[in-house]
């Protein structure tokens, strides 16, 4: 999970007939938020992920819902309100369901910062909080297939593309040329743009990235070297940013 930024309204939300169809709402029960601008906008607002899990929507089986953080049937008044509405797939949607965030909170990722509450323990997330605690349970957080072991596979590819990255920086080292430096040079990129915001299990593939002593290696030698670039800096703030704690 990483922070959202709230920062736009979709033009749906600034409709004047947004009473009317809340009223429609408590009267009939109709899903007046199945729209496309707002799927669109809930899509936009979790950079194309679930809000919660991270995994990329509209693709297979990963349906882009849309997510009620404050339950609509408790509180029908933000049924359609958009501070209300969340990207989801279906399994952390589903987990969730009616849960009551007012009376027992979960973190909210356009109001706190996830990292502040959670850490990661051998690819599985925990709760450092109490407010983390009760996410990773309402959430089931660890579920095996369809969380834990995604994430398993996120973080491996980072490791496995830092043994190949170490690799390639020995080659240039031992004998430079300009081949050898942009191979490399590529591949730590294509490494970084996987731990940002839109990568899918972005804050587990940044947690790893951090916590590496290949890539601390890497990143001193590159910058020893001349080769690390403002670009790469970049990224690896950004990188930083959405990083887990990981207590052992």
């Amino acid at each position: 999970m990483i922070k959202l930024e709230r920062d736009f309204t979709p033009e749906f939300f600034l409709r004047e007939d947004l009473k009317s169809l809340t009223i429609e709402f408590k009267d009939s029960g109709k899903a007046v938020w199945h729209h496309p601008e707002v799927k669109s906008g809930c899509l936009k607002l979790g950079h194309g992920k679930c809000a919660f899990c991270e995994v990329i929507l509209e693709e297979a089986s990963t349906y882009n819902e849309v997510e009620h953080f404050k339950d609509k049937k408790k509180y029908p008044d933000d049924v359609i309100s958009w501070e209300n509405l969340l990207p989801s797939c279906r399994h952390c949607n589903g987990s969730k369901q009616s849960h009551d965030v007012v009376n027992s909170p979960i973190i909210n990722p356009c109001h706190e910062i996830p990292s502040d509450h959670l850490f990661i323990r051998g690819y599985r997330i925990r709760g450092k909080t109490d407010l983390g605690v009760q996410t990773v349970e309402v959430l089931n957080f660890n579920q095996r297939e369809h969380k834990f072991i995604p994430r398993c596979k996120a973080g491996d590819v980072i490791e496995s593309s830092l043994d190949d990255a170490l690799y390639r920086l020995e080659s240039y080292l031992k004998e430079p040329s300009v081949r050898r430096k942009n191979i490399l040079k590529n591949k730590i990129e294509a490494i970084l743009e996987e731990c940002q915001k839109t990568a899918s299990f972005s804050a587990v593939s940044a947690t790893v990235l951090h916590g590496s002593s290949d890539y601390i290696q890497i990143r001193e030698a590159m910058i020893a070297n001349d080769i690390w670039t403002d670009h790469m800096q970049k990224l690896h703030d950004n990188a930083l940013l959405i990083r887990l704690p990981e207590i052992r």
